[in-house]
């Protein structure tokens, strides 16, 4: 099975190499590991499409407020939009999702990241299939060029507005660092949406990398904020 190719760019920081993966609904083919659910997940996503407002039919549309968890919107440089809505493209057209599309770019300014935003908001999607399409067996491979590259897929906590959630890592390892980079997506039956947190690599970013623990509660707090019942 096909899998996008991570964004890989390469800076010296503290004498280390920064590897900055990019990808939006990032569609991946499991991990090195047999991966573990989000802390505290448990029997959470895997009740599917029927817990809180999709129990009760709730039909929710996307937004892209100014603020949404917090963060304020941004604008990252041209090139890492460019190749992170590159991804975002081939994604959609695998998940076959379509609908009015919406996005932001919200500033991490405390870690030094993008959260790059992307969803559609539409009619009749199945929550289960498309989590399902990301939910891939682990895999790991050599990249030719050094890296070792590990993708894994785990179920998340999707938040109060239920549906399904599954975040999608990929994990590059080589002689000098290990770094990961990770998509949480989510999925209702009107909207697919995901969140995919990359650091900058100027110098201002506290870690190396994003595993699902940590961009877990970043989907949860932005999808408060972007995502509404259309009875409001």
């Amino acid at each position: 099975m096909a899998r996008l190719a991570p964004l890989r760019v390469r800076k010296p920081v503290a004498g280390a190499v920064v590897v900055l993966l990019a990808g939006a609904l990032v569609s991946a083919c499991g991990g090195s590991t047999t991966p573990q659910a989000e802390p505290g997940t448990a029997g959470v996503a895997a009740a599917g499409d029927t817990a809180a407002g999709a129990a009760t039919g709730t039909a929710y549309v996307l937004s892209a407020p100014a603020v949404a968890g917090g963060y304020p919107q941004g604008q990252p440089s041209a090139q890492l939009v460019q190749q992170v809505d590159g991804d975002l493209k081939q994604t959609a057209q695998r998940l076959g999702v379509s609908g009015t599309p919406v996005h932001a770019y919200y500033d991490d300014r405390a870690d030094g990241a993008w959260i790059f935003y992307n969803g559609v908001t539409g009619a009749g999607f199945d929550p289960d299939h498309l989590h399902d399409l990301l939910d891939q067996p682990p895999a790991t491979k050599d990249d030719g060029a050094g890296d070792l590259l590990s993708t894994s897929a785990v179920d998340a906590d999707p938040g109060p507005h239920g549906g399904r959630a599954v975040c999608n890592t990929v994990l590059v390892q080589n002689a000098m660092l290990s770094t990961a980079a990770t998509t949480c997506s989510w999925f209702t039956t009107t909207t697919a949406a995901g969140i995919t947190v990359v650091i900058k690599g100027d110098g201002t970013n506290t870690k190396v990398g994003f595993t699902a623990a940590d961009v877990a509660p970043i989907m949860r707090a932005i999808r408060a904020d972007v995502e509404q019942s259309k009875s409001r």
